[in-house]
Order: C-alpha cells, then sequence, then structure tokens
C-alpha cells in the first residue's frame, strides 16, 4: 500500500511539474509577442493579467501635429469602448526612457516636433526593453533648430542621407564622430507630406478613396474589418503620405488606402496607393512590436464610423 501511495505521489509530482512548465512556457510566448492570450484562452488573459498585472498604456503628445490624445484616450477608457484600465498621457517633454519602461504600450500622436534623441529613446524602448510601440502620422516629422540636416563623412566624401525620420547627431563620446538615427528603417516607412498639404482638401468630409486590408485579413490589427471601405477625411482631420522602404525585410503592410487613379500632389506625385497601417518586427523576431499608422486611430471612429481599429490597436498590439 506504501509502494502504491509512493507511486502515486511520483506521477502526481510529475504532473505539476508538467502544468508549470506548460504555465512558464505560455507565459513566456505570450509576454514575447509570440502568441496573444485569447489565442490560448480568455482565461489564459485573466491569468496573465493576475501575474503581470493589467497592460498600461501611455499616449505621449506634443503641440504640434496630426492627432487627438484625448479623444484617443476617452475611446481607450470609455467602458463603451475598449474599457482600457490604464491609460496615461505625458507631455513629450516629461519623458525618458525611464517612464517608458513602465509602460505595455507606448502610443506616439500629435507630436511633430522631436528630438534625434527623442526617436531613439523610443526606438530603444522597443529593441532594448522589448515595449510595443504606435507610432501615428506626422510624429518626428519636425526637427529641434541645432540639429543638423545632413551631413558628409568627411572621411570618405558620402554623403549621409538625413530624411525627416533620419537622423544625424553628435557621438557623446567621439565629438569629431556621428551617429545616425534611422528611424525610417525602424518604421519601415518613409514620410513624405502630409495629404492636405499636398492636396486642397474641402471643408467638411469628403470622400478620398478606398482602405483595403491585406488580404488574408488575419493580422490583429485589421481582423473583423471589412476587407474594402470608403474612406473620408476633412480638411483638419487628414493623413500622412508615406512610402514603404523597398525591401524591408521586418516591414509588413496592413492597411493600404486605394486613391483609385493616380495622384499628383502639389511638389510631388503621391501614387495610386499607399500604406495606411504597416507593421514591423524589428528587435523581435516574430512578433510585430510596432505599428505605424498614417492616419490617427481615433478618427476612423470620429470622420468614418470605424470602430473596429480602435478596438484593434488595443487589443491587436498587446496580444489580446
Amino acid at each position: 500500500m506504501g509502494l502504491m501511495d509512493q507511486g502515486q505521489f511520483d506521477l502526481a509530482f510529475k504532473a505539476v511539474g508538467i502544468v508549470v512548465l506548460i504555465g512558464v512556457v505560455l507565459f513566456l510566448i505570450t509576454w514575447s509577442g509570440i502568441v496573444q492570450c485569447k489565442q490560448v484562452s480568455p482565461y489564459w488573459c485573466q491569468g496573465y493579467d493576475m501575474i503581470m498585472g493589467g497592460p498600461r498604456v501611455l499616449i505621449v503628445y506634443g503641440e504640434t501635429g496630426l492627432g487627438d490624445p484625448q479623444q484617443l484616450r476617452l475611446y481607450l477608457q470609455d467602458s463603451r469602448y475598449v474599457a482600457a484600465g490604464a491609460v496615461d498621457m505625458l507631455a513629450i517633454e516629461r519623458v525618458s526612457l525611464g517612464n517608458l519602461k513602465k509602460y505595455d504600450l507606448v502610443i506616439v500622436e500629435h507630436a511633430k516636433k522631436l528630438s534625434a534623441d527623442h526617436l531613439q529613446m523610443f526606438e530603444d524602448y522597443v529593441v532594448k526593453n522589448g515595449g510595443r510601440l504606435v507610432w501615428v502620422a506626422d510624429a518626428g516629422t519636425e526637427r529641434y533648430p541645432d540639429e543638423l540636416e545632413g551631413l558628409t563623412d568627411q572621411n570618405t566624401g558620402k554623403v549621409v542621407y538625413n530624411n525627416v525620420w533620419a537622423r544625424v547627431k553628435d557621438d557623446p563620446d567621439n565629438p569629431a564622430n556621428y551617429i545616425v538615427v534611422s528611424f525610417d528603417e525602424f518604421l519601415g516607412v518613409r514620410y513624405i507630406d502630409n495629404y492636405c498639404n499636398q492636396k486642397e482638401c474641402a471643408d467638411g468630409n469628403f470622400l478620398v478613396g478606398s482602405i483595403e486590408s491585406e488580404p488574408t485579413g488575419e493580422n490583429p490589427l485589421i481582423f473583423g474589418t471589412s476587407p474594402i471601405l470608403n474612406f473620408r477625411i476633412n480638411k483638419d482631420r487628414g493623413f500622412s503620405v508615406v512610402k514603404q522602404i523597398a525591401n524591408s525585410p521586418n516591414s509588413n503592410i496592413v492597411l493600404t488606402l486605394n486613391f483609385g487613379g493616380n495622384i499628383k500632389g502639389k511638389t510631388q506625385d503621391l501614387g495610386r496607393i499607399i500604406p495606411i497601417i504597416t507593421t514591423s518586427s524589428i528587435g523581435a523576431p516574430g512578433a510585430d512590436r510596432v505599428a505605424y499608422y498614417a492616419y490617427p486611430p481615433e478618427w476612423f471612429y470620429a470622420d468614418n464610423g470605424y470602430f473596429t481599429y480602435v478596438k484593434n490597436l488595443y487589443y491587436g498590439m498587446l496580444g489580446r
């Protein structure tokens, strides 16, 4: 009888060990973003939150640029919409990497003027600290006055290309050297201009074209939305025109805008189809920890009535 009891005990001990191991594996792949907790079970989301605490979201904003941070926060927190537990707001002047590390998701919008150090900070938040970042429209497309707009390498004579998301800054460890912050490659797209700077935009809502989901429709940022929808904007709530970096291995176009024909702007050709939502897996292979929205997510609902895109931002980026 004693031997049977010992055998049962050993079996139970092994079973508990297997359950614990499964729990550890589930935790790690959920934390890394490889799977969403809801893909395992809604109950696993609750268990994960008990371990980690509910997800915390930070909206970082500046003084100018596209987006309405207050409206986005309202949609995320209101129980009629997403009912997010903790959504904070912080002006860019008060943000440090230490602040960012406290949050599971950081959203940057209405923050046109950012320094090279700011861009490096947000990149480090993702790459070095495993954070999740949503970058909105024209955030970071205006330099600080004392920043260089271009640089030539004195040794090679090579001109360092420096667009608005590719900045040059001094190397603090070597005054004779410089550092290039390639934030455009980090996002996987390059900024061209805001649409209403290139085209005459009418007052009130008007039709621009159609937004089209990537063919599988499986990306969590667009899951459950119609594959093709009309897209309306107004002069005060427009979007940014960006181009995907050619052959970028980390960038994935999730949602596009089809103008229905080639669009010529005031200074350049905008093309026929442009990205509206893209994701990037830089710093986290197999997990898209970075998303770019050329159109502020809150305006999907305010001007088009498409609330799913706002809801999916929260649940999709947090793996829920």
